[in-house]
């Protein structure tokens, strides 16, 4: 459909936002056009921006936006788009680049959802993600042997496979007695380095999976003792494989900074940021040597994975934001006339004159009834 005709059949679209050109490639060019709630799972968009200026012809966009949204310190002359995460995440996450096109947005939780607020037009809402996780096996029964901690997904840079690495490397309890399984794929130099990095601490290389089925993965997961979900940078707005892991009542591991560190405290196992492997250590160690606390929190994870990430509790928290912006749309629609006739007379979109006239009319507070006039005189 095109965008007027999206406009002309629906009050709003809900479009999901994440950081891939393949997945959400049409939406860039289309959400100032129609009236939008964007529901971000990441961060972190720099990716699907850097994609959409490319693949559409538009290198000088990577120069040209990212000084617009964050100052030209953001960008100093000459340096290139992209940089290493950290410091993509740091200083360009553009997230901005489309939360200043949409009526209204959804963060996953509250560590972006002030970003999202000041780029917003409109109500932000943090509403943790909707996913029913996979029905996976019951954890295995704890055998003295040892443990099986698994990592999830994609064995790239901020998994922090490395970290999981070191700690077991450096513990004689853990060293012998725990198999580390990524079940995901990981690109050729990611192996590389893992089997370089087991070579120089003396231990067993990791045993990845690559990408597997459904029904495989629940095989996968069947002697899985722990589950290690560490993230650094932090990008995503929430994870799907957080979700499972919780939902699988294992004990969980997981970096106490962004959404990882909004899960209840006796939800899931932290570990500091800068000190990672030494946490990883210390849980690892504790559970092998008493099982019964992790046990526990695996258990209060489960039950929060199914009450907190229920699509029924995402929806019941969605209606009234959608609801909201509806009301909202006579309004909005009058600042967006204004802001175009004052346009006009040659004053840009921040000139003061023209921020002065939009807070008169966001200040307005039209009830339901002047809505509803608004609605029968064609806004």
């Amino acid at each position: 459909m095109s965008p007027e005709a999206m406009t002309a059949e629906f009050d709003l679209v809900v479009a999901q936002i994440g950081d891939h050109l393949g997945n959400h490639g049409a939406l860039p060019g289309r959400l100032d056009r129609v009236r939008t709630v964007g529901v971000f799972h990441d961060a972190f968009i720099a990716n699907l921006f850097g994609m959409h200026a490319v693949s559409t012809g538009q290198e000088a966009l990577l120069q040209v936006v990212p000084r617009e949204l964050y100052g030209a310190e953001s960008m100093p002359e000459g340096e290139p788009f992209g940089l290493p995460l950290p410091e993509m995440a740091r200083r360009r996450p553009m997230l901005e680049w489309l939360a200043r096109e949409c009526a209204a947005g959804v963060a996953h939780a509250e560590h972006y959802a002030e970003r999202l607020r000041a780029a917003c037009d409109g109500p932000v809402a943090v509403i943790p993600l909707a996913y029913v996780a996979p029905s996976l096996p019951p954890p295995p029964p704890l055998w003295p042997a040892g443990l099986t901690v698994a990592v999830l997904g994609h064995a790239n840079e901020n998994k922090r496979v490395d970290q999981v690495m070191l700690a077991i490397a450096a513990s004689p309890l853990l060293r012998h007695r725990v198999h580390l399984r990524v079940i995901g794929p990981a690109e050729p130099h990611h192996r590389a380095s893992f089997e370089r990095l087991a070579g120089q601490l003396g231990m067993r290389t990791p045993e990845i999976t690559g990408w597997v089925s459904d029904d495989e993965f629940v095989r996968r997961m069947r002697d899985v003792d722990v589950v290690c979900c560490l993230r650094n940078p932090v990008l995503e707005g929430a994870s799907a494989s957080v979700v499972t892991a919780l939902a699988s009542a294992r004990p969980v591991l997981v970096t106490d900074h962004g959404c990882y560190a909004e899960l209840p405290r006796d939800a899931a196992l932290f570990c500091r940021p800068e000190a990672e492997a030494l946490d990883v250590m210390r849980h690892l160690e504790s559970f092998l040597t008493d099982p019964t606390c992790g046990m526990a929190i695996g258990e209060r994870g489960r039950t929060v994975a199914c009450a907190r990430h229920a699509p029924e509790a995402y929806a019941d928290a969605l209606l009234p934001l959608l609801q909201a912006v509806v009301a909202d749309a006579p309004r909005r629609q009058a600042r967006e006339k204004l802001t175009e006739l004052l346009g006009g007379f040659g004053l840009a979109r921040g000139d003061p004159a023209v921020r002065r006239a939009s807070a008169a009319v966001d200040s307005l507070g039209l009830s339901p009834e002047k809505v509803a006039a608004a609605r029968r005189k064609g806004f």
